[in-house]
């Protein structure tokens, strides 16, 4: 699976791959998550700053962006932002130091 931090303006954005248990274990995740409600629809990322994460592979572009997956057919709930916590325990080390930075801007878990 290919990830990619959406992060950047003017430079490109961090990209790497997940390994298949990497990608299994990611698919796991995203398994276990509720479709959205009308009531929790999915925010639009900013023009500027962190716009979450977006991953591909043979089924189809995700963008995992504050607690929402958008999937190739359907939105998804993720109170606890385990997906993008997930991705971002898997940060490559050149791009660490933008981990902190991202945290701050999931902010405290959602209740479901």
């Amino acid at each position: 699976m290919l990830v990619e931090l959406d992060v950047f303006s003017g430079r490109p954005n961090p990209r790497w791959r997940l390994d298949e248990r990497n990608h299994r274990e990611f698919l796991k995740l995203q398994g276990r998550l509720s479709p959205a409600s009308a009531a929790s629809a999915a925010p639009d990322p900013p023009a500027l700053g962190y716009r979450g994460f977006v991953c591909a592979d043979r089924s189809g572009t995700r963008r995992i962006y504050k607690g929402h997956v958008r999937a190739p057919h359907a939105v998804f709930d993720d109170p606890s932002f385990s997906l993008e916590r997930f991705l971002l325990d898997r940060l490559p080390p050149e791009f660490a130091p933008l981990r902190s930075r991202i945290v701050a801007q999931l902010g405290p878990s959602r209740s479901r």
